[in-house]
């Protein structure tokens, strides 16, 4: 019982952690070449009270690599000229 109960409860936590909000994101100046002591001194002088200005990094030149941009519209199909198909 206590096995099961303990089980229950790694699992939970490792669904919570999965599920958190805020995702570290990763960040790139295109079309450059930098070292991580570039990002890292960037990203320090960005970080006020532990919190990240990510406008900061951007004026800087850095890019957010993370999924973060909204969905482009999907083409919209052509209607077929012989109507609906069923």
């Amino acid at each position: 019982m206590i096995g099961r109960c303990c089980l229950v409860v790694v699992i939970a936590l490792s669904v919570l952690a999965g599920c958190s909000s805020e995702r570290e994101r990763q960040w790139y100046k295109p079309a450059a070449n930098y070292t991580v002591a570039e990002f890292q001194r960037d990203r320090d002088q960005c970080t006020k009270d532990n919190v990240l200005d990510e406008q900061c990094l951007k004026r800087k030149g850095w890019v957010p690599l993370s999924g973060d941009r909204e969905p482009a519209d999907a083409p919209k199909a052509a209607p077929n000229p012989r109507g609906p198909r069923y």
